[in-house]
């Protein structure tokens, strides 16, 4: 019975990922297909219609939206734009922090937000991996947070959220990895690390 529970164990540690996976990547696609591919059917008519124009006009219309975000012009009316959720006292609420994780998780060009550090809690007798996610604090009442200060994010293993943490930047060392292999390490507990991985 050991050897049947260990096997059966093993397999689901191999195949659940998978499984996971595409059903996420099959739910995103599912979404877009639903939501473009019945517009795009009301303009070319189902004759024309290809299933997986939706997922492809979703593709296509997020590189649009890229590089209109890139331009100097454009940049800033999607800016503007952008701003006025903030300033909704509801909708500010969910999209203020899902902008911020996507900014420190997606490719910002902010550098503090790229920084991968080791926190050292000597107090605590641990250490942890984190990501720098300010180093200044002009924006809160003087004096509520001392200076050489830093806020370090902290992912918590096999979890989807982290805690932050005020702590002074002498008690971090910069670790030169990207972030996504920081997080995959923090997620994942640490069990194995991707030796390829730069």
């Amino acid at each position: 019975m050991k050897t049947i529970n260990r096997l059966f164990f093993r397999g689901l540690i191999v195949v659940l990922p998978i499984i996971l996976t595409i059903y996420l990547l099959l739910a995103i696609a599912t979404k877009a297909e639903s939501l473009f591919g019945g517009l795009i059917k009301d303009l070319i008519g189902p004759a024309l219609y290809i299933p997986g124009l939706g997922i492809a006009f979703a593709c296509i219309a997020l590189i649009g939206v890229g590089i209109l975000a890139g331009n100097f012009i454009t940049g800033r009316i999607i800016s503007w734009a952008t701003s006025q959720f903030e300033r909704l006292p509801f909708l500010k609420a969910i999209y203020s922090p899902l902008k911020d994780l996507m900014s420190l998780f997606g490719g910002s060009d902010n550098n503090d937000m790229k920084k991968v550090v080791i926190v050292n809690f000597e107090k605590l007798g641990f250490r942890s991996i984190g990501l720098v996610t300010r180093e200044e604090f002009s924006d809160l009442p003087q004096n509520t947070i001392e200076e050489e200060n830093i806020a370090v994010y902290i992912p918590m293993s096999y979890m989807l959220g982290g805690f932050t943490t005020i702590v002074p930047k002498s008690s971090v060392v910069e670790v030169d990895i990207p972030v996504e292999k920081a997080l995959k390490l923090a997620v994942t507990g640490w069990i194995k690390a991707d030796k390829n991985a730069n």
